[in-house]
């Protein structure tokens, strides 16, 4: 076949899609290219924490004298599931933009403002599945009742006391935020380097020390905020910052250059 036959017949339907694309899907398109990482890995890394906690349980009912209610009576507090994950997503939140937006803007032709709007949708959607997650492991565990053993990972009090709503609310604000600020920082990095980021940890202290100080020295009554409700409220407080952190991210990266 000829080149003047090929160039009549036009671009491949594959290459016309891909062109014809919402240039805001494309980039969540781009974000969940690594499938191991956005799916995968936080299946296999929240079945292994699970697993560890099923080992610990196992131990402790062997090796102590507690009985196995009891130990469940204490694994209602246990914290696995809260503190196992959030320094996994801020990473991912960080590579998304470290990764991706080089090559969104200076290969695939996107817009600043394209590339910003496809990763806060691609964060949304990140953490909806996330949070999904979550919920799917809570009701596994339950069903298997607490892994066959009394052992709690998701049951728990810190995510809701074994309530579904509560369980999904809190992991997707979660996830929100830390996906957001992972994003922010590596926006302060691509324009400013490491001093930048070393700037950007130092002020968020400031402020979150001075609002302490605010609180302590007006001597407002900050704890009853919380007494109702707590999921909800801290649900609430990650969404703004996720919502503010987004908002740094625009700033910042209006001026990123592309290159570094």
């Amino acid at each position: 076949m000829s080149t003047a036959t090929l160039t009549q017949a036009g671009p491949a339907p594959a290459a016309t899609a891909h062109r014809g694309m919402n240039p805001v899907l494309r980039i969540v398109r781009l974000h969940f290219v690594d499938r191991m990482q956005m799916v995968w890995v936080p299946i296999i890394m929240l079945a292994a924490v699970a697993a560890v906690c099923v080992v610990v349980f196992l131990l402790l009912a062997a090796l102590t004298p507690a009985t196995a209610e009891e130990l469940g009576a204490g694994f209602r507090y246990n914290q696995a599931a809260l503190w196992s994950w959030p320094g996994f997503i801020v990473t991912i939140g960080v590579y998304a933009y470290a990764r991706t937006m080089p090559f969104a803007i200076g290969m695939m032709g996107s817009t600043r403002r394209h590339y910003w709007a496809g990763t806060a949708l691609w964060i949304v959607v990140q953490s909806a599945f996330l949070s999904a997650l979550m919920g799917a492991f809570l009701l596994l565990e339950q069903a298997t009742g607490h892994w066959f053993t009394g052992a709690r990972m998701f049951d728990v009090y810190a995510l809701g006391d074994g309530d579904l709503g509560a369980t999904l609310l809190i992991s997707f604000a979660i996830t929100l935020a830390c996906l957001s600020v992972g994003a922010g920082l590596a926006a302060v990095y691509l324009r400013w380097g490491q001093y930048g980021v070393m700037a950007g940890i130092a002020g968020l202290l400031v402020v979150i020390l001075g609002a302490l100080a605010l609180v302590l020295g007006t001597g407002m009554d900050f704890m009853t905020f919380f007494s109702t409700n707590l999921i909800a409220k801290i649900s609430g407080l990650l969404i703004v910052i996720a919502v503010l952190a987004n908002g740094v991210s625009w700033l910042v990266m209006r001026k990123v250059p592309v290159g570094r």
